[in-house]
C-alpha cells in the first residue's frame, strides 16, 4: 500500500509543554510541493480552537490526509517482543526486530482524547524516532541519548550496534527553577537552569553507565552521543562532559519533524500504536467525469492531431515537472565534501618527511602551495615531489635563500587529482523547514567554533539553492584541529562544509587557521 497517492496532505502535529507545532507537507504523485508550519499555545487536555479549525478545514479540502503526533505523555518501555503480550494494562507496538514499545493503555488514551476533535491516524513513541536515527546511522558501542520535552530517551548500543538498554530519565524544567527562591530574574535565572541541566545530564549519564556495567561485563561504551531539539549545552560544557566521562562526546541537532515524516512512510506504518482512519473519497463523481472528458478529449485529438506530436509534447512536460522537482530538493552532500578537504590535508601532511618544518599551507580547488625549511636541497626531489606527484599533475619547488644550514623553500603544486576514498559515505536528510536569514545563520555558525574564532559573512549567491559564504579564522595548538573541524561539521543535519581556499599558517601565537565556509540551504 502506498499511503501518499496523487493528492494528499500530512499533518505532522507535536505537543511541547506549552505549545502545540502543526508541520504541513503537501504531496503529489508521492513528491513534496509544499512545506509550511503554525505554532499554538497549548497548556489546555484538548487542541486549541484555532489549531482544531486549521487541521479539519484541510481535512475538508483534500481527502487523504493524515494527522501524526508523539505520545503526549512518553513514559514507555522497552520490552522483549517475546514478551510484550503478557502485558495487560499496556498498549504495545512494534520497535525493531528485538523489542516492541509499550505504554500504559490510559496515557495513549491521553494522547487519542487530545486529538478527539480532529481525529488522529498515527501515534508513535520518542524511542521510534530514535531508533530510526540508529538505523540511518549505525553506530556500536555507544550511548545515546535524544532530549525531548524535558526528558532524556537513552539507549545503548553493543559491538552489533543492536540496542542492549533503554530507560527514560526526567530533568528539571525551567518552570520548576522559575518558581524557586533562587530566581531573582529571567537572565540569571536563565543562566541557573542551565548549569542545573549540565550537572543532571552529567549525573544521569554516570548513573546510567553505573546502572549498565552492574550487569553486563562483555560490552564497553567507547562514545556518548547527545540528540538535541533545542541546544542547551555550550561546546564548552560538551569538552568538560568529554574531560568528565573520559571519551568521546558528540552532540548535534536532530528534527523530529522530518524523523517522524519518516515513520509514516510505507516501511514504518505499522510501529504506529493505532491504525489510520481510513479515508473516504468525496470525489468520486467528479473522478469519473474527468476521466470520460480525458477519453472524449483523446479521442477528438487521435482524430485532429497526429498520435507522434501528442506523445513528444506529453514528455516534454513530463520531463521539465521532473526538472524543477529535482532542483527544489538537492543540497550539496556536506558529509563527502569535508572529507575530500580533510583527504586533501592528510595527503599534504604524509609528502612531508622528518628532516622538513613546514611553515605554511595554502589550498585552492586546483593545487596547493607549501612553505617550508629543509636541511638537505635534494629532499624535494628524492622524497617529496615522487609522494606528491600521487596526488598533482605538475610539483615545483623553489629556494628562496642560499643558506648553508637551512633552505627555505616554496613548493607550488598544481592539477590536482580527483581525491579517491573507500570511506562510504550516507545521504544526509537535511533540516530544511523554512529558510534561515544570514543574522540566525552567523549565530548558530559561532556555537560551533571556540569563543575567540572570527566568523565573518564573505558573501552569497543563488543557483538551485541560497549559498552563504563566510571566512572562518582561529589559532590552534595543532593543524590537526582541521580534522576535529570536518568531525564537528559532520555531525550536523545541515548542509555545512569547508571549502577553499584553505590556510594553515605557524604563527608565534599558534597554529593559524582560515577557511571558507558554505552554508546551503534551499530557496
Amino acid at each position: 500500500m502506498i499511503m501518499f497517492n496523487k493528492h494528499s496532505l500530512y499533518i505532522n502535529a507535536i505537543k511541547n509543554t506549552n505549545s502545540l507545532k502543526l508541520d504541513f507537507k503537501k504531496l503529489e504523485n508521492n513528491e513534496i510541493v509544499e512545506s509550511s508550519q503554525s505554532v499554538f499555545l497549548s497548556k489546555e487536555e484538548i487542541l486549541p480552537r484555532d489549531a482544531v479549525h486549521k487541521i479539519n478545514a484541510f481535512q475538508k479540502e483534500i481527502d487523504k490526509t493524515y494527522v501524526s503526533t508523539l505520545l503526549i505523555s512518553d513514559d514507555t518501555k522497552l520490552v522483549k517482543r517475546n514478551l510484550s503480550k503478557r502485558l495487560k494494562d499496556y498498549s504495545t507496538t512494534n520497535l525493531n526486530n528485538e523489542y516492541d514499545v509499550a505504554i500504559l493503555k490510559n496515557k495513549l488514551f491521553e494522547t487519542r482524547h487530545y486529538f478527539e476533535a480532529t481525529g488522529i491516524d498515527y501515534v508513535y513513541s520518542i524511542f521510534h524516532i530514535l531508533n530510526l536515527f540508529i538505523e540511518k546511522n549505525p553506530y556500536r558501542n555507544s550511548l545515546i541519548a535524544l532530549f525531548f520535552n524535558n526528558k532524556a530517551y537513552i539507549v545503548i548500543l553493543n559491538t552489533k550496534g543492536e540496542i542492549v538498554f533503554a530507560k527514560v530519565e526526567e530533568f528539571t524544567t525551567f518552570e520548576n527553577v522559575k518558581n524557586s527562591k533562587f530566581y531573582d530574574n529571567d537572565v540569571l535565572g536563565q543562566k541557573l537552569f542551565d548549569e542545573i541541566h549540565y550537572f543532571e545530564v552529567i549525573d544521569t549519564i554516570n548513573g546510567i553507565i553505573n546502572e549498565f556495567y552492574e550487569n553486563t561485563n562483555d560490552i564497553f561504551i567507547e562514545e556518548i552521543r547527545l540528540l538535541y531539539t533545542v541546544k542547551q549545552l555550550s561546546e564548552k560544557q560538551i569538552e568538560q562532559l568529554k574531560d568528565e566521562m573520559m571519551m568521546e562526546v558528540f552532540y548535534h541537532p536532530i528534527s523530529i519533524e522530518e524523523e517522524l515524516f519518516e515513520l509514516v512512510k510505507d516501511k514504518h506504518q505499522h510501529k504506529s500504536f493505532i491504525v489510520a482512519r481510513k479515508k473516504k473519497s468525496k470525489n468520486t463523481s467528479k473522478i469519473i467525469l474527468t476521466i470520460l472528458s480525458i477519453i472524449i478529449v483523446g479521442l477528438v485529438g487521435y482524430l485532429t492531431i497526429p498520435l507522434n506530436e501528442i506523445i513528444k509534447e506529453n514528455k516534454k512536460e513530463l520531463e521539465k515537472k521532473e526538472q524543477v522537482i529535482i532542483k527544489q530538493f538537492k543540497l550539496p552532500n556536506h558529509i563527502e565534501k569535508n572529507l575530500i578537504v580533510k583527504k586533501r590535508v592528510e595527503e599534504l601532511f604524509n609528502s612531508i618527511p622528518y628532516d622538513v618544518v613546514l611553515k605554511e599551507i595554502e589550498i585552492t580547488k586546483e593545487g596547493s602551495k607549501l612553505v617550508a625549511d629543509f636541511l638537505n636541497n635534494d629532499t624535494f626531489i628524492k622524497t617529496m615531489q615522487p609522494e606528491l606527484l600521487k596526488y598533482y599533475e605538475s610539483s615545483t619547488i623553489e629556494f628562496l635563500n642560499s643558506k648553508k644550514v637551512v633552505y627555505e623553500g616554496v613548493i607550488t603544486n598544481s592539477g590536482a587529482k580527483p581525491v579517491t576514498s573507500s570511506m562510504k559515505i550516507y545521504e544526509e536528510t537535511y533540516i530544511t523547514d523554512e529558510f534561515i536569514p544570514i543574522i540566525r545563520v552567523t549565530e548558530q555558525l559561532k556555537t560551533l567554533f571556540p569563543q575567540d574564532a572570527k566568523i565573518n559573512f564573505k558573501s552569497s549567491f543563488k543557483s538551485d539553492v541560497v549559498t552563504f559564504n563566510y571566512i572562518v579564522n582561529f589559532v590552534v595548538d595543532t593543524p590537526t584541529r582541521l580534522f576535529d573541524v570536518v568531525k564537528m561539521l559532520n555531525n550536523e543535519l545541515y548542509s555545512i562544509h569547508i571549502s577553499y581556499p584553505i590556510s594553515i599558517v605557524k604563527t608565534e601565537a599558534g597554529i593559524e587557521l582560515e577557511f571558507i565556509l558554505q552554508f546551503h540551504q534551499p530557496k
